[in-house]
């Protein structure tokens, strides 16, 4: 249990560090939490700065704290897939809930993506398909966001488990892995919350 709690700690501090923030201040002299949608991500970024390589840049740097902090704990402390799995979800909840933001920050996809890349691409290949469908149908990125995080996991229940192996970096079973993508998918549409709000208001009206 120590292993688990120190993976999701450590990764919630690494998680914390408010890339977006430090690079879109100090490169543009603009408050990232004060301009375009208030979120401390790689799109964000792009938004308020019109750069496209410095958004390229913060989501290179965002993945880099979910890989650094999945590979640490499964290869470093030599321990079983899930203590891989809680450090990269305390990575994302440290960059959606930074405490050196005031408890904000981003929505936490570059840093998951970083992640998978230290346990299995599984998630990642399906949520980007999923996501190029949505956007071109929705028109709209973060709508896209929400739904692709909803159709992955349960797409990758439908998928033969052998692709599923053929893009896993880890010893995780597929089973296991399929239950992290569900409980990852619910953290994302936490951190895209006032998204799913303003769709469910929608459909009411």
């Amino acid at each position: 249990m120590s292993h688990y709690l120190i993976s999701f700690f450590a990764g919630y501090l690494v998680g914390s560090i408010p890339t977006a923030y430090l690079i879109v201040k100090q490169r543009a002299g603009i408050d990232i939490q004060e301009a375009g949608s208030g979120k401390a991500g790689a799109f964000n970024t792009f938004s308020v700065t019109q750069s496209k390589w410095l958004g390229i840049f913060v989501g290179v740097l965002d993945g880099a704290k979910g890989f650094a902090v999945t590979w640490v704990a499964l290869h470093l402390l030599g321990e079983p897939f899930w203590v891989g799995a809680v450090g990269m979800l305390g990575a994302i909840v440290g960059h959606t809930f930074s405490f050196l933001m005031k408890f904000k920050g981003g929505r936490g996809l570059a840093t998951a993506a970083g992640g998978f890349f230290g346990v299995g691409v599984g998630y990642t290949i399906v949520w980007c398909s999923s996501w190029v469908l949505f956007n071109r149908w929705k028109k709209d990125i973060v709508t896209a966001n929400v739904l692709s995080s909803v159709l992955t996991p349960l797409s990758l229940i439908a998928i033969p488990s052998e692709w599923l192996d053929f893009v896993m970096f880890s010893q995780a079973g597929v089973d296991e892995y399929r239950i992290f993508a569900g409980v990852l998918s619910v953290v994302l549409l936490i951190s895209h919350r006032d998204v799913v709000r303003d769709l469910l208001r929608k459909k009411k009206d």
